[in-house]
């Protein structure tokens, strides 16, 4: 198990360090990511290995100039979903269905998070997440 902890503030620090450093977020670009999924851990802060790939895109719609606005994101080449961000790094924030959030979050050039939440379940379940390291390369 890896210590959630640790990556966490790793990442933090990571993110700090390079958000400016994003050149393909030029102001009206759309971006598209092939990701790999590195790690995955749950929201009790157990961790394992993880295996499998996932795609963004990212669509400005209506966007100032540090790239804050609204967005249209399709993971996996899905249906398009309504996405907002503080920036051209993110925080990326939406909700694909009622009772669940989800946010991408830049940590390098190279380096993101994603966390996936379930605040409503519709039963006695408790709330989840989970949060997915990924190692991702910006496509042509």
């Amino acid at each position: 198990m890896v210590d959630l902890h640790r990556r966490l503030t790793g990442a933090a620090i990571c993110g700090a360090l390079s958000l400016a450093a994003l050149p393909a977020f030029a102001e009206g670009a759309r971006v598209s990511l092939a990701c790999d999924r590195v790690t995955v851990c749950s929201e009790a802060g157990t961790c394992t290995d993880a295996e499998g790939q996932v795609s963004f895109v990212l669509a400005p719609v209506d966007t100032d100039a540090t790239g804050a606005g609204a967005y249209e994101l399709t993971i996996d080449g899905g249906a398009s979903l309504a996405a907002q961000a503080m920036s051209f790094a993110g925080p990326y924030l939406w909700a694909p269905a009622l009772g669940h959030r989800e946010t991408l979050t830049f940590t390098s050039e190279t380096s993101a998070l994603w966390l996936r939440q379930t605040i409503e379940t519709g039963t006695t379940a408790p709330p989840s997440a989970e949060i997915d390291f990924l190692t991702c390369r910006i496509l042509p």
